[in-house]
């Protein structure tokens, strides 16, 4: 039987096994609350992503399940809403119990639950919010569910804080009440970082050991970087049963816009030598800081009193952030005094073309600027609007999600706090140095875009200064991240589950990306080029026969015609569909047990035929399929490449320059006897063709070979 396998896009098709009402009384109250900010159409499609989610979810009133599940988002786009609303609806639906693991850190945990209590649990009595319960609330958790009520449980991503969730769930009267647990950036801390030794980290553990007291319920991981959550073991507990894409909405400022084909209206680069400089202030940050001052001055020509924010992120260490701190406060009070001296001053002389280069940059974007003149007058008031921020764990550091804004401009300096989680307001300009000096990983920088998010009514006023290691890496996240967005979009759309996806990852980890921190996860490099021959083969009887019959039934259906290459003929169908190949012929064969790696060698073959790279390609059953004796070699494995000679160039020397797949049916010689007819495959990618020298990550031993 063909395994399932999508490669024509067609209508999203969603299992469901059970009717949900997508418009009861709480989805109702949570949209009245955003009607003056999400419009009509985009509620429409947060409310169709929560129902595909809440779709594969168990029934409430169906037999006890678990379930995995995960939902992709982009870096900044407003997962936060999405998952209240699939809690909404899964409270009209029935259920009865939400936990919410959200996030690391106590900041952000106050921020998600006041914006869960505001949207879910102000003005509605079903609702009654905890956050981090303790044994001495299981008596209230216990009373409001008796009470017909809803007990939504906000807890910090801490092993003694979940443990404290599951020990008041975990009771007899408790642990059949229907569940959603919702794991807010769950690619972070969630993850075993202990599999290599044997052992289970403790934030996992707990998470499992929650998962495992409750007989019904649905465990949802909502993340932007899912590298992590689709390349962790498919035997482990919390790899996805189902996936869906959260799609952005129209205002969304991401990738393709930064660092697509119009990156260099927002990208500048700068120098090598001042990218070094972590805590003294290059030409570059100058530059940097007046272009923030005079898109202030655009920005509240057009709206007054608006936020307008810059991050400054050039280090990791605490006391460098202290030092780059006062450096900018320095030279902010230094313009103050500046910009007050006369015209004919030359500091005043400076710092003023500064600012109108700054000025001349942003009019490349801005469609209707105030004149130099407006923005020239406006500086000086601007400027005293000007607050630096420090934001790490020193004690003189700010929260900017405890503590709102003082004043219109702030300027905020830090590092790793500046990560997963952190919304800046009105953030428009971006300096940011920081990046490993060797390897580094996908998901952890997508993490550190900040500056992605609603942005398009000031679109016009965002620049991004990077040095041009950076600014290549983030074009190459890009490909990384449309290419598996659009894999699994293919995947949902066949209606597919994503354990029949491909685990497949645009990447080439030679160039000091890998996907994610190998202490969560195996994965190593996939190479199309060259020869991929395999030498293990099934040689189960019933596996052996049906792959046999399978390929000779292949060529068959699809006219193959003899072809003489020097002494040897071989059955030949030239130019054959790719989406043949895939359907008809590779789809067909168990390759278990084996070195031949089938389910990445299809989805390499349909990433290029989407592409419009390979439309078509040769297949050849080699020696017209008269089986071919080999003897085996050193733990079992088997040559069957045919070697060259005077009369024949050898199996490798026939492909012409072309795609190739050689199916061989062979004959396994053995000491005790007969063993049955086996196939194996050989495909040839020809290296010196750019368009096939993709490089993708997958599942897997790092170092392994495919």
């Amino acid at each position: 039987m063909a395994r399932p396998f999508g490669i024509d896009p067609t209508q999203p098709q969603v299992p469901s096994t059970w009717s949900i009402s997508i418009d009861g009384e709480q989805s109702q109250h949570l949209k009245a609350g955003w009607r003056e900010i999400v419009d009509q159409d985009s509620w429409d499609e947060v409310v169709d992503i929560a129902a595909r989610i809440l779709m594969q979810c168990p029934n409430p009133l169906g037999p006890a399940r678990q379930v995995t599940g995960l939902a992709l988002g982009k870096v900044q786009s407003g997962k936060t809403l999405s998952y209240t609303t699939l809690i909404a609806m899964a409270i009209d639906n029935r259920y009865r119990i939400t936990v919410v693991l959200a996030g690391t850190k106590i900041p952000l945990l106050k921020q998600n639950f006041a914006r869960l209590y505001h949207d879910l649990a102000e003005d509605q009595p079903i609702v009654t919010p905890f956050e981090n319960p303790i044994q001495t609330d299981a008596d209230a958790i216990r009373s409001v569910l008796h009470g017909g009520g809803h007990a939504l449980i906000v807890v910090l991503k801490n092993r003694t804080r979940i443990d404290n969730v599951t020990q008041v769930l975990g009771t007899p009267e408790l642990r059949g009440y229907p569940t959603l647990i919702i794991d807010d950036e769950g690619d972070e801390a969630s993850w075993n970082t202990q599999f290599r030794r044997g052992a289970q980290s403790a934030v996992y553990t707990s998470i499992r050991r929650l998962g495992d007291v409750l007989s019904r319920h649905a465990y949802v991981a909502y993340t932007a970087t899912p590298q992590a959550n689709l390349l962790i073991a498919g035997i482990d507990g919390l790899s996805p049963d189902f996936a869906v894409l959260v799609n952005p909405g129209h205002d969304y400022c991401g990738g393709s816009v930064f660092f697509g084909e119009n990156r260099d209206r927002f990208v500048r680069v700068l120098p090598d030598d001042e990218a070094q400089q972590r805590t003294e202030i290059p030409e570059s940050l100058r530059k940097a800081i007046a272009t923030f001052l005079v898109g202030a001055c655009v920005l509240h020509h057009r709206t007054p009193n608006e936020r307008h924010s810059m991050l400054v992120h050039t280090s990791n260490r605490k006391a460098d952030h202290e030092q780059l701190q006062a450096s900018i406060r320095n030279l902010i009070a230094l313009w103050r005094e500046t910009l007050t001296a006369l015209d004919s001053d030359p500091a005043r002389t400076d710092i003023i073309h500064l600012f109108r280069d700054a000025y001349d940059d942003l009019c490349t974007t801005v469609a209707n600027p105030p004149s130099w003149e407006n923005v020239s007058n406006m500086l000086r008031d601007e400027i005293w609007q000007v607050e630096v921020w420090m934001v790490n764990s020193l004690p003189q550091s700010r929260d900017p999600m405890g503590t709102p804004f003082r004043v219109r401009n702030n300027i905020i300096v830090g590092g790793n706090m500046l990560g997963r989680g952190l919304t800046i307001q009105g953030l428009a300009v971006t300096y940011i140095t920081r990046r490993a000096q060797t390897e580094t990983n996908a998901d952890t920088m997508e993490q550190r875009a900040r500056w992605f998010g609603y942005k398009r009514p000031y679109l016009d006023l965002c620049r991004i200064f990077v040095t041009a290691q950076l600014r290549d890496d983030y074009t190459t996240l890009l490909v990384h991240e449309d290419d598996f967005w659009e894999a699994l979009q293919r995947n949902q759309n066949q209606g597919l589950s994503v354990r029949d996806w491909r685990r497949m990852f645009l990447l080439d980890m030679e160039m000091g990306l890998k996907p994610t921190r190998s202490s969560v996860a195996n994965f190593r490099q996939f190479r199309g080029g060259g020869w991929d021959v395999q030498t293990n083969l099934n040689l189960q009887p019933a596996v052996a026969l049906q792959n046999v019959r399978a390929a000779r039934e292949f060529f068959r259906n699809h006219s193959a015609v003899p072809r003489l290459y020097g002494n040897i003929r071989h059955l030949v169908v030239a130019e054959c569909p790719t989406e043949a190949v895939i359907s008809d012929l590779l789809a067909k064969l168990q390759t278990d047990d084996t070195n031949w790696d089938n389910p990445y060698a299809e989805e390499y073959l349909a990433r290029l035929l989407l592409a419009g790279i390979l439309p078509s390609m040769d297949v050849l059953l080699m020696a017209e399929g008269t089986p071919r004796e080999r003897t085996p070699r050193g733990g079992g494995s088997v040559q069957i490449m045919e070697g060259g000679s005077t009369n024949y160039p050898g199996d490798r020397g026939i492909h012409g320059g072309r795609v190739m797949l050689q199916v061989h049916i062979i004959q396994v010689l053995g000491d005790g006897g007969q063993n049955p007819q086996s196939i194996a495959l050989a495909l040839y990618v020809p290296e010196d063709d750019p368009r096939f020298n993709l490089r993708y990550v997958v599942r897997g031993v790092a170092d392994a070979d495919i």
